[in-house]
């Protein structure tokens, strides 16, 4: 960070001010009220025109880590520790969202579950915050945790078949293009997200949406056990035999909340023998009837055919109505849905499951989200009121997606997993990106206004994996299941140690 600083001081650029702000934060994190004398303390508080609070010297809720700490916490992995000013710690910290930017105090890259059980326990006496990172795609950069940390799970990559081929054993570091290409070795599946880069373990504990899920359920719908490592450093096999009541948690409460998985092991499907996929376009003038028949699409389709809808970001003048679609069944294929509308743009093909399952997703990106859940159909109302939205949507900056749900994922009984959207028809996303040094302030609030002014079409609540932070309310995410699970919280974790959504209520 200092070397970072520096450069741009020699080439006289300005220094942003929030990167600035976040290195004092740093220097200052790591003070000693112990060893830093009464003076230099009294000179700090001056320098803010806002005094700082009181130091308490004997105060012992939460202790700064020392070099002896680190060294001790070093000598007892087989793993790496990255921390400030460290080679590998500036890349590690990023996470997709590039608007995000948080400094944890390390970043522990374990190899083993004794690792994470040392981890654990040195968090522990330092009163210390545990966030765990898999693919690091959450929106709000939730697993890497200013001043806490890290537990970077990118050495759990062992992917195994079990019990004769029908069920596959997977590492926490796995993301989902490693996996689908494993089983299509195998001709196997399982339902997952269409993000090549996104973490299973993070995407499965949130719900887990793609294209098999009308068919086979959530991602999270078709685990069979997690291993699961609590905050008394535990090792805990997760099931419906064991622990059920993590068991129930665990699918759908999204994000580590209850310690740290380092397995899941799913149930496997055969994969699709006939996969045609792809992509069907049409200018943004066809848009109201287009989305009216992939609302009827969506409530009376088979389960065989999953449809996204979107309208991406670009100039206004270029904007196109899109079905993002994948097909088992020869006579619902999609070729049929670009009958929809005159003027369509196809580009529709035979495919292999897993070429359905490459989509390349952009980079490098700043991304402000908000979402909500839709039930029944898309009314004429909620489309209107969309396509007004999309009008005054910055240039080449925002954009609108629904992705189904209904099928498979409403066989499932809202008591039976902590995923309460069952009932729901469609997630409704809006999204601004910018690149990362670009002033976002129209984009953020077209992204607000949009949200507000279709909240009255959505049900209250929102999908936990698209987090939206700290504004929004528990019951959003959980609904009535926020009681259990933070009672499921104060049980396993009662110190917190594991930051997550379920703390905002206990902290």
């Amino acid at each position: 960070m200092s070397a970072f600083l520096r450069g741009l001081h020699e080439e006289n650029k300005l220094l942003p001010p929030r990167l600035v702000a976040q290195y004092l934060w740093q220097l200052l994190n790591r003070i000693d009220p112990k060893t830093f004398s009464r003076t230099n303390w009294d000179l700090l508080q001056s320098i803010d025109e806002a005094p700082l609070n009181p130091i308490d010297t004997n105060k012992t809720i939460s202790t700064k880590p020392t070099e002896s700490d680190s060294l001790s916490l070093r000598n007892k992995l087989s793993g790496s520790v990255w921390d400030v000013g460290s080679t590998g710690y500036s890349a590690r910290r990023h996470v997709f969202n590039r608007a995000i930017s948080h400094f944890p105090y390390a970043i522990v890259v374990p190899e083993s579950d004794v690792d994470i059980i040392n981890t654990i326990d040195y968090a522990n006496r330092l009163n210390l915050q545990i966030s765990v990172k898999g693919g690091g795609h959450g929106v709000t950069g939730a697993a890497v945790i200013d001043g806490g940390i890290v537990l970077d799970m990118s050495a759990f990559q062992s992917i195994e078949l079990c019990a004769v081929g029908q069920s596959v054993r997977v590492g926490a570091g796995v993301k989902n293009h490693n996996l689908d290409l494993f089983l299509s070795k195998y001709k196997k599946v399982i339902p997952l997200g269409t993000c090549p880069d996104v973490g299973v373990v993070g995407a499965t504990l949130g719900g887990g949406i793609g294209f098999l899920s009308r068919k086979h359920g959530l991602s999270c719908d078709n685990v069979l056990a997690f291993n699961l490592i609590t905050a008394d450093g535990q090792q805990r096999v997760i099931n419906t035999l064991e622990h059920s009541d993590l068991f129930w948690a665990l699918r759908g409460s999204g994000g580590s909340q209850f310690g740290v998985i380092t397995h899941i092991t799913f149930r496997l499907h055969p994969a699709p023998a006939y996969v045609q996929g792809g992509i069907i376009e049409w200018p943004i003038q066809k848009a109201k009837p287009i989305l009216k028949q992939y609302s009827d699409a969506v409530l009376q389709g088979p389960r065989t055919q999953f449809l996204y809808a979107y309208i991406a970001r670009s100039a206004l003048q270029n904007a196109k109505i899109s079905i993002m679609g994948f097909s088992e069944d020869p006579d619902s294929n999609l070729n049929n849905i670009a009958k929809w509308e005159t003027d369509a743009d196809i580009s529709v093909t035979h495919k292999q499951y897993i070429e359905c399952q490459s989509n390349e997703y952009e980079q490098g990106h700043a991304l402000y989200w908000r979402n909500g859940i839709i039930e029944g159909e898309l009314t004429e109302q909620f489309i209107d009121a969309l396509l007004q939205c999309y009008q005054s949507c910055p240039d080449n900056a925002a954009g609108i997606m629904l992705d189904p749900l209904c099928g498979a994922i409403q066989d499932i009984e809202t008591h039976e997993t902590a995923f309460i959207h069952r009932d729901a028809s469609f997630v409704c996303s809006i999204t601004g990106v910018t690149l990362p040094d670009q002033d976002s302030t129209k984009v953020i609030d077209w992204v607000n206004q949009t949200y507000e002014r279709l909240s009255p079409f959505f049900n209250g609540h929102a999908y936990q994996n698209y987090d939206m932070g700290n504004d929004c309310p528990l019951t959003s995410y959980f609904g009535h299941h926020v009681e259990r699970l933070i009672a499921l919280k104060k049980k396993y974790d009662p110190q917190l140690r594991f930051a997550g959504s379920l703390q905002r209520d206990l902290q």
